[in-house]
């Protein structure tokens, strides 16, 4: 079951997703693969928790990875306790910092 919603003008088909075990992913990764080619997502368990995704490619799968890396990035950075110098920064030292990154 599909279900089609846009999010910044990228079109995201979401389904109710399959899950297998890591095993089952191990002894059938050729029918497996063949449902991810098919557009289907699969969740893989290990020890019967999430350890991650198999999604297909599409034209979009770079931009919807970037998004769900910078989201994780945003929670990290939530998460982290900065140290006494990383306080001390000023706005215009981070912007050249980021600037920097992107020379």
């Amino acid at each position: 079951m599909y279900y089609a919603y846009n999010m910044d003008n990228i079109t995201i088909k979401a389904m109710v997703m399959r899950t297998l075990s890591s095993r089952e992913v191990q002894k059938n990764f050729g029918s497996v693969a063949d449902l991810v080619k098919a557009g289907e997502s699969v969740r893989v368990t290990q020890y019967g928790r999430p350890a991650f995704v198999m999604i297909p490619e599409s034209q979009d799968t770079e931009e919807l990875l970037r998004r769900m890396a910078g989201k994780r990035l945003v929670r990290l950075l939530k998460e982290a306790t900065p140290s006494a110098e990383a306080q001390a920064l000023t706005q215009q030292d981070v912007n050249n910092l980021i600037n920097e990154c992107f020379a």
